[in-house]
């Protein structure tokens, strides 16, 4: 790892003032890795020659957290070390929750639902190309998956935490069960084991131009699949961005579309008698949707099946298998919202977690980080000052610019424990916990310093950037690779002090609700 320096950004006087004496910059010549020699206050914490870093391993809310961001093909996730496969897994929410939340609205009540033969066709269509019984276009908000049209269902919605759908939201391109009977997620879900006994499931979102997924097109059919064909999901992704062309279109458009398709090219008189024999023939249909029930000496009442009691076990909202927290989540979740602000809603993030797990010290840190190289000019964008680094077609022309350093920015934002006057952290700490996977734990073995035990988290990492640095006129361009998010250090005085996964999967998720309600909003 190159060198690098620190830039520290921190008020004085402000909620981060007393954490601000606890980073330092180090010297030019060290490595932000290393553990190199100088006099750190080991009334703090130990040397660089004595503390050691251990790297965190995957917990179920780190897992849980990857799962949801959607840059996974979910089809085949098997089951991680860290979750126990019980048949059902609770779908989380997206990453981003809050604005598909609004796409979601959006689209919700518009008046194209209420036409009953706008997507027949289309339904019909994939029936028989797929050789499917089982059809259906939803729209999933935070608690329901509504079928807006839906064929063998026989139901408007469902929980959202059992339908299958709300796993097919989370996944890249489509999400395709063969047998969802014998997948660990599903095989225990109320759709597989009850009506309509779905096993073979692919379905692909439905996504707006912001590509936020509002919903998803489905097939499905109460009979596994020895195979699908990945041509067969892009001819689904096909339909389904149809499906978003008309959704977008007036509602007038639409209705003359529908009228023009409609107008009988035969006498309608004939086919009004074949039906009405028809009618007389089988009895009055006493259903609606998708289960039809035909009475021929009954009243012709409504017949319609309750399915809400096959859902009522699983509509609690929580996680299978997920630790229990000494930490009231929806409390916790109106505390940090009414706060309505970043710095302050970290600090008393801070305090809590300090309370309730036990810790001396606690703090929540932005980090930002800026590593020089250069790229051939032709590789780069002439028009542009800046792209992204995971869709960029030619980031492994790039060079790393040797004799340089990387510029490492850390901010407070927000902090509780004991105040260390004239003490300092090694910043390399942080550079380390940033880098690595789920995070490090922090222990000093010969217990002589302050704090002799913690955590350091990454809980939010912004998309990184490849940012133009110069525009001379030669053959390599300077460039920036910016990166940067946001990490929690937790600290504590007694080295033998327990941290188990669940505490580490339970803290996680409290920093990612805050995450959720002040970064990715």
């Amino acid at each position: 790892m190159k060198r690098h320096k620190d830039i520290n950004r921190v008020k004085e006087g402000s909620a981060g003032s007393a954490l601000s004496r606890l980073i330092r910059k180090p010297p030019r010549s060290g490595s932000p890795i290393s553990k190199r020699s100088q006099t750190i206050p080991t009334s703090l914490i130990g040397s660089p020659n004595e503390f050691i870093l251990i790297p965190i391993p995957s917990t179920k809310a780190h897992f849980i957290d990857a799962y949801s961001k959607g840059k996974w093909n979910l089809s085949k996730v098997p089951c991680p070390p860290c979750l126990q496969s019980s048949g059902y897994m609770k779908p989380p929410e997206c990453y981003s929750e809050p604005s598909r939340l609004n796409a979601v609205s959006r689209y919700k009540d518009l008046p194209h639902w209420s036409e009953p033969t706008l997507f027949r066709k289309t339904v019909s269509k994939l029936k028989k190309v797929f050789s499917v019984s089982g059809v259906s276009i939803s729209l999933v908000d935070n608690f329901k998956c509504y079928f807006k049209v839906e064929t063998m269902l026989d139901m408007n919605d469902v929980p959202r935490c059992v339908a299958i759908d709300s796993h097919a939201l989370l996944s890249q391109g489509y999400f395709l069960l063969l047998d969802a009977s014998s997948d660990w997620r599903t095989a225990m879900n109320p759709l597989v084991t009850g009506s309509p006994f779905i096993k073979f499931y692919c379905g692909v979102p439905l996504l707006t131009r912001n590509n936020e997924a509002i919903g998803i097109l489905s097939i499905f059919d109460s009979f596994s699949k020895d195979e699908f064909t990945e041509e067969s999901c892009k001819k689904l992704q096909l339909v389904s961005r149809d499906i978003m062309m008309t959704l977008d279109s007036s509602i007038e458009d639409v209705r003359s579309k529908i009228q023009q398709r409609n107008s009988p090219t035969f006498p309608i008189n004939n086919l009004t008698n074949e039906l009405t024999d028809l009618r007389k023939q089988l009895g009055r249909p006493t259903s609606s949707r998708s289960l039809l029930v035909f009475e021929k000496d009954g009243s012709g009442g409504p017949y319609t099946q309750n399915h809400n009691f096959r859902f009522f076990k699983y509509g609690n909202g929580t996680h299978v298998n997920e630790p229990k927290s000494p930490v009231d989540e929806k409390h916790l979740w109106n505390l940090l919202f009414s706060v309505g602000s970043l710095k302050s809603a970290a600090t008393i993030l801070a305090k809590v977690l300090a309370t309730n797990y036990t810790f001396d010290f606690v703090y929540i840190l932005e980090i930002r980080i800026a590593e020089p190289y250069q790229i051939p000019r032709e590789y780069f964008p002439p028009n542009e000052t800046k792209v992204e680094a995971e869709s960029f077609r030619h980031a492994s022309r790039m060079i790393k610019l040797k004799g340089t350093h990387d510029e490492f920015m850390t901010r407070v934002i927000g902090v509780h424990g004991k105040s260390h006057d004239l003490q300092y952290f090694e910043n390399s700490i942080h550079y380390k916990a940033f880098m690595s996977e789920f995070g490090v734990e922090y222990k000093n073995p010969k217990k002589n310093s302050t704090l002799n035990h913690g955590i350091l988290m990454p809980f939010y990492r912004h998309n990184s950037k490849i940012v133009r640095k110069s525009s001379e006129d030669r053959k390599m361009v300077d460039v920036y690779l910016r990166s940067g998010g946001y990490i929690i250090a937790l600290f504590s005085e007694n080295y033998n002090k327990e941290i188990n996964p669940d505490v580490v999967s339970n803290i996680f998720n409290h920093a990612s609700m805050y995450r959720k309600i002040y970064i990715t909003a």
